[in-house]
């Protein structure tokens, strides 16, 4: 069968149309990360930033719970889940199709976000290379975020509430983890933008390999203290959050009845 042919691929390229042709909630969303990246830019000068600047790649990727929260939860109230239960389509292929859209729309913005601090403000890095893991980890946080948005939509009963609730989940959880300011606790360890923002920064600022250890805040080579946990756990870590995310979403996103 043709790639395009696939259904949830043409799920997917619909999906993303939608959202290009509904723009505006997209420059809203990115605004507020270009926002902050400016804001802490011009407040902490190009050299300190750079190791400000992972938490504001994760704040973008956060945003894709707002995003796939109120897609999946205009689907369940609109009656979709309950037509594509008797159609061929079926619910897998709406699953997949909105799971491979959102995942490409927050690449194009971390993209963006990349442009802006890399190639506009010169935000100092360590390679090309550690530049392409990053990304990686950006999409891989991203992917998990869109889980979240699923198990949102599953509670919330309007698009409203969703977008409500993931906004109330993501704001704080974002402050928690030490993303949007430096913040040495214990709860960090029990949030998942932690590992995420932790592990691009140590990759991209400073170069560290897999089996380097981590720190537990941004501020490497001040307050910051190693933890017994490497890179690679931390990026087992990641990948277990967004497996448990994404298995959560689908067994929510199969219920057959209504919320």
């Amino acid at each position: 069968m043709n790639f395009l042919e696939n259904k949830a691929i043409q799920i997917a390229i619909k999906n993303i149309k939608d959202k290009l042709r509904h723009w505006q909630y997209m420059v809203f969303s990115l605004g507020f990360a270009v926002m902050f990246t400016l804001m802490f830019y011009f407040f902490l000068g190009r050299e300190e930033f750079q190791y400000g600047f992972p938490g504001m790649i994760i704040y973008t990727t956060a945003a894709g719970t707002t995003s796939a929260a109120i897609s999946f939860a205009v689907d369940k109230t609109s009656g979709m889940l309950e037509r594509l239960d008797t159609m061929p389509t079926g619910r897998k292929n709406l699953f997949l199709g909105a799971l491979l859209s959102d995942t490409f729309m927050i690449s194009l913005q971390i993209l963006i976000m990349f442009i802006l601090g890399y190639g506009v403000l010169q935000v100092p890095y360590k390679g090309i290379l550690e530049l392409f893991i990053g990304f990686f980890i950006a999409i891989l946080f991203g992917i998990s975020s869109v889980g979240i948005g699923i198990i949102i939509s599953g509670i919330a009963k309007t698009p409203e509430i969703a977008n409500a609730i993931s906004l109330f989940y993501y704001m704080p959880i974002l402050f928690l983890s030490g993303s949007l300011w430096p913040f040495e606790s214990p709860i960090v360890f029990f949030t998942p933008p932690f590992w995420a923002k932790q592990i691009f920064l140590q990759i991209t600022v400073l170069g560290d390999g897999l089996f380097d250890p981590l720190y537990n805040s941004s501020l490497i080579g001040t307050t910051a203290q190693q933890i017994p946990i490497t890179l690679l756990g931390g990026l087992l870590i990641v990948i277990a959050y967004t497996a448990a995310f994404i298995l959560i979403g689908i067994l929510i996103f199969q219920k057959k009845t209504k919320f």
